[in-house]
């Protein structure tokens, strides 16, 4: 009777006899023989279960794949080895010699043999297959690149876009360790492992040295592993970075920077931009232009933006008035383009202290101009002057020289004190008259005055009319000479700036010039003269007289002027002997290079200054100092002048040097009661010439033996001696040939 195991197994053995799988059972060998087979080996194998059972086949020999055969064994050792079950899929060939792909799943038992099943999945495999390639398909097309990982961080898949990016082959990457080909993706590592600790999405963007690119990724984790979008997104990152830097720029950039869209609308604005208009971004952005600047200046922007983009203009620049929100107004500039994709671009600037100071550089341009004209006026009218013989003459050519040049017009008057006459004028405009306060301060102050317009420097001292007139400005010059006042020169110009300092300089050098030419007149008037006035006047500051000395006559032989606003004196002392002569000069301040010429009839003295205030009062009006002496009641000074000289204009210029200064005696007398009688032919040498030749004469360069030398006198009068001597010859020939004419 059978046993219940029994009546089990006899039950079981049909059922396993239908399974398609192949059951097997066979020691543990690389060659794999099968002591137990069971009928689906044919199924399986296309081999009936006898051959391997007789051992005419062997399954790891004779039916596994070649290329499959140690790759499978060493998967089933190395799970036996571990008390593990085992489960590899591997290739097989058939008794008909097909490959298909089989399962086999098992476990080592106690005794050394092996008990598992195979069963066919090749079908399986083949959909796999087709999935994967479908996938794959999937996959490269991707724009973005794509890669996968698994658990244990190997390269599952790797599309081509991203081999590419990465710089690898596919095959390459393959089964690779992520971390071990890119070392260094420190950043990369920490988002990736945190996605796989959290299962949950990451995005990032991070930047890969040994590739010099950002990429931009997207990692979605699995129980399995990773899978991993990215995109390499540097020169989105440069362009930001640029766009970044421009905005910085704009932002920092003194002009106002400006976008509007294709709607007309400001799109973008910079702060500057917002200043300039006294407004707050919020309140441009979005506006239409015509509200912010005006339907007039939109409407030109726009019509000049269309001709841009239909090349009719290659450039568009509108300047206008803004008022600003805090009621200021502003003068603008906008320079402006088209955008490619509509709209317009454009930068606003303040141009009101360019336009300020392109007014300004107008106004010193003609300024300029007219000073270049004064420059050869001037020159011209100075030359003029010089070779006038009357002083009408020269007020003639005076005034008509500075009229027909830089002023609308110019009138010369002469004065006597305060008082002025006008005696020569030329052009046409209100001129100060003669009375005008303008005249008076430059008289009584000795300097050039003018009035201030609108954008001269102020210098001048304006009188009490605001200007010469509408647009105009006026000016007065004295017309002086080494202390003397001969009159004055009224200037009228058509610009209400027109004094600046240089022009007042040239003014006054003409002042001068022409006060120069008038005293050289009276000079020659008065060595030509048949009458001479003789004044003296009696003054108790003795120390202004330059002179140190308690006693002595001093007889002003000869004063000589070089030219260059200094002095050469001759000088006859009496009652001081040669000594004592010369000490009274060496120590009077402002005396250089005292030297006795000779010490007969008196001791003849020759001293040098820069500074002689009283000579240089008596000489600006014709005269010549005469005779110098010394008392217990002051000193007694006396000098000569031409006949018809204004005296009180002269005594007051000798008052300003000697305050207390009083004229005890006046006599006329004729050129035979002078003590040096002078031919006529003296008014023909130049001031050099004359200067040269009474030098000379005073000096004792014409005694035998000579007082002086030549090198003496011409360093006394500060010139060369070749100078020296051609002033002297030529004044030798004019005196001369006087005689023999």
């Amino acid at each position: 009777m059978p046993t219940e195991g029994g009546r089990v197994r006899d039950a079981l053995v049909p059922a396993v006899e239908r399974l398609p799988e192949l059951l097997y059972r066979g020691p543990m060998e690389p060659e794999r023989p099968l002591t137990a087979a069971s009928s689906g080996a044919p199924r399986v194998s296309g081999y009936d279960r006898a051959s391997f059972e007789d051992g005419e086949l062997a399954w790891g020999t004779d039916v596994v794949h070649p290329a499959d055969r140690e790759t499978a064994w060493a998967a089933i050792e190395e799970a036996v080895e571990a008390n593990e079950s085992y489960d590899v899929t591997y290739r097989i060939v058939t008794a008909a010699e097909e490959t298909r792909w089989v399962r086999d799943r098992g476990e080592g038992l106690a005794d050394g043999t092996l008990s598992g099943y195979v069963e066919d999945v090749t079908r399986l495999k083949q959909r796999e297959e087709r999935l994967a390639a479908e996938l794959d398909e999937t996959f490269e097309r991707v724009s973005d690149a794509f890669f996968a990982l698994d658990d244990e961080w190997r390269f599952t898949y790797v599309n081509e876009r991203a081999a590419a990016l990465l710089g690898r082959d596919v095959d390459e990457l393959h089964g690779a360790d992520v971390w071990t080909e890119f070392a260094d993706a420190d950043a990369f590592r920490r988002e990736y492992e945190r996605a796989m600790a959290t299962q949950e999405r990451v995005s990032f963007t991070s930047y890969y040295e040994p590739l010099d690119a950002h990429f931009e990724v997207s990692a979605y984790p699995s129980e399995t592993g990773l899978s991993v979008y990215f995109r390499d997104v540097s020169e989105r990152i440069e362009r930001e970075r640029r766009l970044e830097c421009h905005e910085a720029i704009v932002e920092t950039v003194w002009d106002g920077v400006y976008a509007v869209d294709e709607n007309e609308e400001f799109t973008l604005v910079n702060e500057a931009y917002c200043d300039l208009l006294g407004v707050e971004r919020e309140e441009v952005l979005g506006k239409s232009a015509a509200a912010v600047v005006g339907d007039g200046v939109a409407g030109a922007a726009r019509r000049f933006t269309e001709e841009m983009r239909a090349g009719e203009r290659e450039e568009a620049t509108i300047s206008f008035a803004i008022e600003r929100g805090d009621g200021e107004t502003r003068q603008v500039e906008v320079r402006f383009g088209p955008f490619v994709d509509g709209g317009r671009v454009g930068v606003l600037r303040d141009v009101t202290e360019r336009r300020q100071r392109r007014r300004q550089l107008r106004r010193q341009r003609e300024r300029l101009r007219g000073l270049v004209e004064l420059y050869d006026v001037a020159s011209d009218v100075s030359n003029a002057a010089v070779e006038q013989t009357t002083r009408a003459a020269i007020e003639e050519r005076v005034a008509n020289g500075l009229c027909g040049g830089p002023y609308a017009s110019a009138w010369v008057g002469r004065s006597t004190g305060t008082d002025v006459t006008r005696v020569a004028t030329a052009g046409s405009g209100d001129a100060p008259d003669a009375d005008d306060s303008l005249v008076r301060t430059a008289l009584e102050e000795g300097r050039v005055v003018t009035t201030t317009g609108p954008g001269a420097d102020g210098t001048g001292r304006a009188s009490a009319r605001s200007d010469g007139g509408d647009g105009t400005s006026a000016g007065a010059v004295p017309i002086s000479y080494e202390g003397g006042t001969y009159g004055v020169l009224v200037v009228l110009a058509d610009r209400p700036d027109a004094f600046g300092t240089a022009e007042r300089t040239v003014l006054e050098r003409l002042g001068q010039t022409v006060g120069h030419a008038f005293a050289a007149l009276d000079r020659r008037a008065a060595l030509v003269s048949d009458q001479v006035v003789q004044v003296e006047f009696r003054s108790r500051e003795s120390a202004d007289l330059g002179v140190q000395s308690d006693a002595g006559r001093f007889r002003f032989e000869r004063t000589v002027t070089t030219g260059d606003g200094e002095y050469v004196h001759y000088v006859r002392v009496h009652g001081l002997g040669r000594a004592d002569a010369l000490a009274a000069f060496a120590d009077a301040p402002g005396y250089d290079g005292a030297r006795v010429v000779e010490d007969e009839d008196g001791v003849l003295v020759e001293a040098r200054t820069a500074d002689a205030p009283i000579t240089a009062a008596v000489t600006g009006h014709g005269g010549r100092l005469r005779t110098v002496r010394f008392g217990t009641d002051g000193v007694r000074l006396t000098a000569e002048f031409p006949q018809g000289v204004d005296l009180r204009t002269a005594t007051e210029s000798i008052r300003e040097v000697l305050p207390d200064a009083e004229l005890v005696a006046q006599r006329s007398m004729s050129r035979d009661d002078t003590d040096a009688p002078r031919a006529d032919v003296l008014g023909r040498l130049t001031e050099r010439q004359r200067a040269a030749f009474e030098a000379a004469y005073y000096g004792g360069y014409f005694e035998w033996p000579r007082d002086s030398t030549a090198e003496e006198l011409a360093g006394a009068m500060g010139v060369t001696a070749p100078t020296f001597h051609q002033h002297l010859r030529e004044a030798e020939r004019k005196l001369l040939g006087g005689y023999v004419e």
